[in-house]
């Protein structure tokens, strides 16, 4: 299947005690229709010049998300209703934290389209964050 050059627009907001936090960012990058559904792969050059995101949307409504290279790096998998231990690597060791996801919405097709992601994180079973990540991708080519 192809891969085609796309514009991300990832857009993220947390909520912690009450008060949100919304930060913003547009990527260069690729999606890709696969036979499980669809892959989009970006590097995020603001904070990391090395490190590479993709993302893997499954056609039964799962997501996989992994950030590699550079200083950071995370694998972090969303189901709705599921909640899932994931670990968040610094160089100052790992971390592990608890993502519960309350809902994953995706319309994507091989000319973009758009996801989000509806979640919470947890430390130790204790509540920490509420958190909206919404991803709209637009080709550039075809």
């Amino acid at each position: 299947m192809t891969k085609s050059n796309a514009i991300i627009n990832i857009k993220g907001t947390q909520t912690i005690d009450g008060e949100s936090y919304t930060t913003e960012i547009d990527v260069v990058g690729t999606i890709e229709e696969t036979e499980n559904g669809f892959v989009i792969e970006y590097s995020d050059y603001e904070y990391d010049s090395s490190g590479k995101t993709v993302i893997s949307f499954g056609k039964n409504g799962t997501v996989f998300m992994s950030k590699f290279g550079g200083e950071f790096s995370t694998e972090m998998y969303f189901e709705n209703g599921t909640r899932q231990n994931c670990e968040y690597s610094t160089p100052y060791g790992f971390i592990t934290v608890g993502i519960y996801t309350n809902e994953v919405k995706t319309d994507l097709s091989p000319v973009g389209g758009r996801a989000t992601l509806n979640y919470n994180i947890d430390f130790n079973t204790g509540h920490a964050a509420e958190n909206l990540l919404e991803i709209v991708v637009s080709v550039t080519d075809s």
